[in-house]
């Protein structure tokens, strides 16, 4: 062994450097990415959950309110008047209803069809109001059945706006007289071209 302490000794073997460093920790855990991390982005993408509430509350409101001041509304009011009932031989009724109608929109309109609805203890009978000839036909057979002057509402009559018609309809019922008169309550829908129809009851 040399006595000189700057001269490595001859019997240890010499020293290689290694050709693949080991990676220091911080770098490995910088160039590590967890999973949780690569996967998981909803909580990166989507805004807080109470501004996504409030999107759609407001997309909710405006919605409703665009359909309300945009829904179809009655183009017509009025009321039911006089009602005549005769009984017929086969115990059926022929009744003449007297309508008070008014055009409560800015457009004229045309009527499409009339229906009337007696209701009983016994059911509801429903008929389609008869056509102008077939109602002067029961007018002249039945004088009984015309108290008023008023006219026959016509199938495809026109009402302008703000206009008001007084006109008479005739249906017939499958009830005696005293079943008529004994109804629990008589109702008239008016179903106008283009417009949503209107049900008037007495």
């Amino acid at each position: 062994m040399s006595d000189n302490p700057s001269v490595p000794p001859s019997n240890l073997p010499p020293v290689t450097p290694d050709p693949k460093p080991k990676l220091k920790m911080e770098e490995m855990d910088r160039a590590h990415v967890p999973m949780t991390e690569e996967f998981d982005r909803a909580k990166w993408t989507l805004p807080p959950i109470g501004i996504v509430l409030i999107g759609i509350l407001i997309i909710g409101v405006l919605v409703f309110v665009f359909g309300y001041t945009n829904r179809a509304k009655p183009a017509m009011a009025g009321s039911i008047g006089d009602v005549v009932a005769v009984e017929l031989q086969d115990k059926t009724v022929l009744v003449a209803i007297e309508l008070n109608v008014s055009n409560t929109s800015d457009k004229s309109w045309y009527i499409k069809k009339i229906e009337a609805t007696a209701k009983t203890d016994k059911g509801d009978n429903t008929d389609t109001a008869a056509t102008a000839a077939d109602s002067a036909r029961y007018f002249q057979a039945f004088p009984a059945l015309r108290t008023t002057e008023s006219p026959v509402l016509k199938f495809d009559q026109k009402i302008n706006a703000g206009q008001h018609v007084l006109g008479t309809i005739v249906v017939s019922f499958p009830l005696t007289k005293a079943e008529f008169d004994a109804r629990k309550s008589l109702t008239v829908t008016i179903q106008p071209f283009d417009n949503k129809p209107v049900t008037l009851t007495k």
